[in-house]
């Protein structure tokens, strides 16, 4: 039985003011990420935030772990953002 989710959204912006690499809405499925982080920062941030979303009633220290260790996996699997200039036409994946 597959249970339909709401899309998350995932929103770049500077979070200088909150104090904070990243951070999760759990009721608008929405992940905020500051964007002046490092390409593999970036990816475990993600990962947590999306740990928050999917896990709300977990402890921080679990879904700490969590973020750290996918990312780790996805890292070690040569996982990247793949970052195109403007205009640039994405390369055709068959």
């Amino acid at each position: 039985m597959s249970r339909r989710k709401n899309k998350v959204k995932v929103v770049w912006r500077k979070l200088g003011k909150e104090k904070a690499w990243g951070q999760a809405t759990i009721g608008e499925n929405l992940i905020e990420i500051d964007p002046r982080l490092g390409a593999k920062r970036q990816l475990e941030v993600l990962c947590h935030e999306q740990g928050h979303l999917t896990f709300p009633d977990k402890p921080e220290a679990e879904i700490d772990r969590l973020g750290k260790d996918l990312a780790a996996l996805l890292w070690a699997q040569n996982y990247r953002k793949v970052v195109l200039a403007p205009n640039a036409k994405p390369p055709r994946i068959s």
